[in-house]
């Protein structure tokens, strides 16, 4: 038991009396509750401090929404300006006309959009709408696209017969969709694919996939929520030179205000018209204002070049790393630089090094890929790989003791 945690581990248990758990599902322990902090305080830029007072280099980022960094002023600036207005009036607002003509001038082949709060509510929108322009109930699916029943076909927690109507596709072989759509003839509406599900990052795989669905009829729509702005030159798409039908887009977008927006071609988009996509708080507008300082700030400023590089120098040093003192790791991103990780094969090494890294200053996920953002600097990437360096050797230790 780590005392360097003792307040997270008190709140801890008093959420355990009233929170289901303990805690939100992302809330989880990083490794476990006497090795990880539970609770954080407040951030700035880059850096993370917890109830304990213990200070991070943090590699999380809130999960990839904090593209610009935490607290960023003039972001946070816009959203608390708009909130003084009145956050949420009875009608439209001229927000949200001027934050769709902004997100669709940023996404090639994109005339329109919609706006809503969160990434799980942007991909069951766009599913929503494929399914009315196409007039077709089926859709394919990989990987993670949120929280909703549609995304858990095969859990016990969601109605019978999903899995009859939402079927899966293996990402790294377009064959696979080909086969379900020749398998479904007529029945299935859109095929949804997130960049990340496609390792090593391979355009052409990407294409082949939007091009199955399109020779059956079927939309292609690219889940964008975790890769848009932060892949140069600006989405996954422009770097691919793929177009699909429909773009979801939500975390870096708002920066740590809840927004999020489907994009796409009028021809596929006017069939939202009338469409029930709507919530109470979508039309709420800080998250907009937001938005919108987002898009100058990356519209003015090399932030995807930016975290590119940071993000090549972090995988080359942690891999060098792990070579060096003989631990089994592979360092990528996931799909690209930006979006780091680092896998290990054996489970020992795996928690010695992330505990370690933590003792050190540095917050990383073990289970979930990471984010660089633009508050992160070289001296950074320095003082990280300097910690991995320490860590990966107790590792090594870690694994030579059990050998």
């Amino acid at each position: 038991m780590d005392d360097r945690y003792l307040a997270s581990r008190e709140l801890l248990e008093r959420a355990r009396r009233w929170i289901p758990g303990g805690h939100h599902l992302s809330g989880r322990p990083l490794v476990d509750p006497d090795h990880s902090p539970m609770y954080l305080e407040r951030g700035a830029g880059c850096r993370v401090w917890d109830v304990d007072g213990n200070e991070y280099i943090d590699y999380v980022m809130a999960f990839g929404a904090q593209l610009l960094g935490y607290a960023c002023e003039e972001v946070d600036r816009a959203a608390c300006e708009q909130a003084r207005r009145g956050n949420l009036l009875s009608m439209n607002h001229p927000l949200h006309v001027r934050f769709v003509e902004r997100v669709v001038e940023r996404f090639p082949g994109a005339e329109m959009g919609v706006f809503c709060k969160t990434g799980s509510e942007a991909t069951t929108a766009a599913l929503r709408i494929a399914r009315r322009a196409t007039g077709r109930r089926k859709v394919a699916r990989s990987g993670y696209h949120g929280w909703h029943d549609w995304c858990l076909p095969l859990a016990d927690c969601v109605p019978g017969g999903l899995s009859e109507q939402v079927l899966e596709y293996m990402p790294q072989e377009p064959d696979s969709v080909r086969a379900l759509l020749k398998a479904h003839p007529g029945e299935i509406a859109a095929v949804i694919l997130a960049p990340e599900m496609v390792l090593p990052a391979r355009p052409e795989v990407v294409r082949a996939i939007g091009e199955a669905a399109r020779e059956r009829g079927a939309l292609f729509v690219l889940d964008e929520v975790k890769t848009a702005l932060r892949i140069r030159p600006g989405s996954y798409q422009q770097w691919a030179g793929v177009v699909p039908d429909m773009t979801t887009i939500s975390k870096a977008l708002g920066n740590g205000w809840p927004v999020a927006a489907v994009v796409g071609p009028g021809a596929v988009m006017r069939h939202a018209e009338g469409l029930h996509l709507s919530a109470t708080y979508h039309g709420e507008t800080t998250g907009l204002a937001a938005a919108l300082a987002v898009l100058d700030i990356t519209a003015r400023e090399d932030v995807a070049g930016h975290v590119w590089r940071l993000g090549e120098r972090l995988i080359a040093g942690l891999q060098r790393c792990a070579d060096a003192h003989g631990v089994a790791a592979r360092a990528y991103g996931e799909p690209l630089p930006p979006m780091p990780f680092l896998r290990f094969e054996q489970a020992r090494a795996r928690d010695t090094f992330y505990i370690e890294m933590l003792r050190r200053g540095v917050l990383l996920h073990p289970r979930h890929l990471w984010f660089i953002s633009a508050a992160h600097t070289e001296a950074d990437i320095d003082v990280t790989l300097a910690a991995a360096d320490a860590a990966m050797a107790l590792a090594a230790i870690e694994l030579a003791a059990i050998a």
